[in-house]
């Protein structure tokens, strides 16, 4: 059964790569650059054997424990679960039994994956073969198939067993997918707090590698360096606890494969999408369920196919990953773009001094005393949640045809979904502001800095309501994990596009931008006030020009946006 599901699986592999030629392209460039990363890390093996052992250990083991935890991360955050390994798809075929779960463990270590890995975990017994350690090199060579062992059986486990292959798994994993990959963005930042590059210290990063190597998923990689040292009671112990991994987590791996294809189809997560209103007076006809709750209080303000595209939209923000990630991401660029421009602020004050230090001074964000460089945060916050709509009809997929078939106007849909996000993006910006007046003490030049704000937001809003009719580029569709990257072709169109926004925006905002700096050189702050009114009126017209705008390209663009939709993978399945 192992060979017969190896098999299967590189047949269905390769047989789905002739259909898709990009798929091709991007596994063929992929193992390109996996194996062209190989050379680096044998030199880099080469170099490290020639120190200390004791050195060569807490790389080793650290080496050890991030392969291992990346087979857990990596298939979270990118893929989920590959549909050709999955147990759920092969449960009509056959039964759950142990030759099942080996097989399908083996075939998955006999991926590309698994190869690369396989050669990665080779690397150390090169190292303590230059070393001049033959013991040492002899066991690294030994635990290596048990190593790979873990990776698989553990990778698989949690993957298989958190439920990716159900709709609210995939959703939570794609979210706390999401931070863990911007965590990964920061990790440069913190190894550099890590370093003190001056002495060329590494203390730091020298206590985290000793402790990832004595985790479970360090020993087996941390084991050869110990018998290098001599130290060999902990040498065995941890070959001991490497070659028991596999064995402890072989029957729990089994008990997933059984439970994923012995368990019920259906979930018992409950949805809350519609409330019950006056169901004993409307019994049981279509009166009694207020479908959209926000629609009755957003028809106050707003037309009735408005007012319903923007509570669709609301409910999108709230409950869709692809949105949540785009919420995730201005919040979490908040923080970045404020420890930026502090640090900023930091290094020409430092410079500027009478004494000249190489050293950052120390930021204090008391309240009355951050440095007034925060404002900044609240325009460049404005454009990018006014850019967030850019492709929003691509999200709706396929689904766009019900406003089609609807009748419903362009310039309602334009509308909405500008409503839609301002509800919670004004709120947001004003409290960009107030806070950053707050923590500097400086409240006179909060309405400059708001209005010009405004001025960034509306001006973005319209650029979005413009673009996403005339030039939507490929998304993942409902359901897929948003950190998925799309295979298409598409990411140099996409990067034009940005460049080419930001470009008009900051344009189109110069009657907002300009009056800002001359406030700000002059120190006018009286004249910030003129300046929000005018920022709050430059904006709003242009986000209702864009809509306007919009809608009537969108009347005009309907048959083709859908098809352009249709065409990309994925969506033609919604």
């Amino acid at each position: 059964m192992v060979a017969t599901l190896v098999q299967l699986r590189w047949r269905i592999t390769l047989n789905a790569l002739r259909n898709n030629i990009w798929a091709t392209v991007g596994l063929l460039l992929g193992a390109a650059g996996a194996l062209g990363m190989l050379a680096p890390l044998l030199l880099g093996a080469v170099a490290l054997g020639r120190l200390d052992p004791a050195t060569v250990t807490l790389v080793a083991g650290a080496l050890g424990a991030v392969v291992t935890i990346g087979w857990t991360v990596v298939p979270l955050l990118f893929t989920g679960v590959d549909a050709t390994l999955d147990p759920r798809a092969i449960a009509a075929w056959t039964a759950p039994s142990r030759a099942l779960s080996t097989g399908l463990a083996v075939a998955g270590a006999c991926g590309l994956p698994g190869i690369i890995t396989g050669l990665v975990l080779l690397i150390p017994v090169l190292t303590w073969a230059v070393a001049g350690s033959a013991g040492a090199a002899i066991l690294a060579l030994l635990l290596a198939p048990p190593t790979l062992a873990t990776c698989v059986l553990l990778g698989r486990s949690v993957v298989v067993r958190a439920g990716v292959s159900s709709r609210r798994g995939r959703d939570l994993l794609a979210v706390v997918g999401f931070f863990a990959v911007m965590a990964l963005a920061l990790l440069p930042s913190l190894v550099n707090s890590l370093l003190d590059m001056e002495r060329l210290e590494f203390g730091g990063l020298a206590r985290i590698a000793r402790v990832l190597g004595l985790t479970p998923f360090g020993w087996a990689l941390a084991a050869p360096g110990y018998l290098a040292q001599g130290r060999v009671a902990t040498a065995a112990v941890l070959t001991v606890g490497a070659l028991a991994l596999p064995l402890l987590l072989a029957p729990i791996w089994h008990r997933v494969v059984v439970r994923a294809m012995t368990g019920p189809a259906q979930t018992r997560t409950r949805s809350h999408a519609y409330h019950a209103r006056g169901i004993e007076e409307a019994g049981d006809g279509a009166e009694g369920l207020d479908v959209l709750p926000w629609q009755r209080r957003l028809e106050r303000a707003s037309s009735g196919p408005t007012a319903a595209v923007a509570a669709r939209c609301l409910r999108y923000w709230r409950s869709d990953p692809r949105y949540l990630v785009q919420v995730a991401t201005t919040l979490l660029l908040v923080v970045v773009f404020t420890g930026m421009a502090a640090t900023n602020y930091s290094t020409v004050m430092s410079s500027t001094a009478e004494e000249t230090s190489i050293t950052l001074t120390g930021v204090d964000f008391s309240p009355g005393q951050a440095p007034g460089v925060l404002f900044v945060v609240g325009p460049i916050i404005a454009l990018l949640c006014g850019w967030m709509i850019h492709d929003d009809l691509a999200f709706d997929s396929t689904a766009l045809w019900t406003h089609a078939a609807a009748g419903l106007p362009g310039r309602c849909d334009r509308l909405g979904r500008e409503l839609a996000a301002a509800m919670w993006q004004l709120p947001l910006l004003a409290t960009l502001i107030l806070v950053s007046g707050w923590l500097t003490g400086n409240w006179r030049e909060a309405p400059a800095y708001l209005g010009a704000g405004l001025g960034v937001y509306g001006v973005a809003l319209a650029w979005s309501s413009l673009t996403s009719v005339l030039l939507p580029y490929e998304t993942n569709p409902p359901g897929e994990s948003p950190m998925k990257s799309r295979t298409s072709g598409t990411a140099f169109i996409v990067a034009l596009l940005q460049m080419l926004g930001v470009l008009v925006i900051g344009v189109v905002c110069l009657p907002v931008l300009v009056p800002l700096i001359v406030v700000v050189m002059q120190e006018a702050w009286r004249w910030g006030w003129l300046l929000l009114v005018g920022g709050a009126l430059w904006g709003g017209g242009a986000a209702w020009y864009g809509a306007v705008l919009g809608g009537r390209l969108l009347d005009q663009r309907y048959a083709h946006v859908l098809a352009t939709i249709r065409s990309w993978p994925g969506h033609d399945a919604v």
